[in-house]
């Protein structure tokens, strides 16, 4: 059984971003044996990919294009099949990127024997500014509702607790059924088995949701609103967490009045929309339950 201290899985359907994923892994890990498992969907082929003394890549070039948590899932099939063995398992997106501090904080954790499950911060792409700011201390012992601090990106689980969640709900994520909630799902399903704790001495970098809603057109962002809302509507439903379904349900509202506030109608609308569609799910969804 081949055993790595850290396994990165990342699923690519655009070439953008990629090869900075990959570069930022080989050049800034001269510490820890790593593992990066490339799910390519792309349809164009990932070249010119070397291994290193400390870091393994694969690349999985899968045929079809599938949801994030079936491609995540095609990641989970490969390793397991493969007997891959490891400390700690990420989940970065193809255009998340690291630096060396990540790899010298994960190496601290070695020495001091932390195997715990953390939540990170992630920080906007060439900066300093927080993705999503925490508002937490170091190693504050988190529970299943500070679900809305996750993002696959930032996950960082070990080994065992791994073996209890396994794969990822694939009727959750981008393009799937629920079109979003897939890795509030699984932080989730994991909690019920063993702890997470807020790490701040981990970290790495994601492109700022502003920069990405500023390429987008007012139908692609409408869109991306109302597939968030169902997903995590779906998600809180599943796990019977009622309350925080109604908050998230009516906190569109607030952002409606912000945004016309604001004067920016557009997005205004597209917050009223979003908690026309909560409200019309959170009543199906309790009147028929995802299980």
């Amino acid at each position: 059984m081949k055993k790595f201290d850290l396994i990165f899985i990342s699923t690519c359907c655009n070439h953008e971003y990629i090869y900075k994923l990959i570069k930022s892994i080989v050049e800034c890990n001269d510490s820890l044996m790593v593992c990066l498992i490339v799910v390519n969907q792309g349809g164009m082929i990932i070249e010119n990919i070397d291994n290193t003394v400390n870091t393994r890549i694969v690349i999985i070039d899968h045929k079809s294009l599938v949801n994030s948590s079936i491609a995540r899932n095609v990641g989970i099939e490969y390793l397991i099949r493969n007997k891959l063995a490891f400390s700690f398992l990420c989940f970065p997106d193809d255009d998340s990127s690291y630096d060396s501090e990540f790899f010298n904080a994960m190496n601290n954790k070695f020495l001091n024997k932390d195997f715990r499950n953390f939540i990170i911060d992630v920080y906007c792409t060439g900066t300093k500014i927080f993705f999503r700011k925490v508002n937490y201390s170091n190693n504050r012992l988190l529970t299943k509702f500070d679900y809305d601090l996750v993002g696959a990106v930032n996950i960082v689980i070990n080994y065992e607790t791994f073996q209890k969640v396994l794969y990822f709900d694939t009727r959750f994520g981008v393009n799937a059924k629920y079109g979003a909630g897939e890795d509030g799902d699984y932080f989730i399903r994991a909690t019920e088995f063993d702890d997470f704790y807020y790490c701040n001495e981990l970290y790495n970098f994601h492109p700022s949701g502003d920069s990405k809603f500023n390429l987008m057109s007012y139908s692609q962002l409408r869109l991306r609103m109302i597939n968030y809302g169902i997903g995590c509507v779906a998600l809180l439903t599943k796990h019977k967490m009622y309350k925080s379904a109604f908050f998230l349900t009516f906190r569109a509202i607030g952002g409606f009045l912000s945004y016309f506030l604001k004067r920016k109608f557009y997005i205004s609308l597209t917050y009223l929309e979003a908690f026309v569609v909560r409200f019309f799910y959170l009543i199906k969804f309790l009147i028929f339950p995802i299980k």
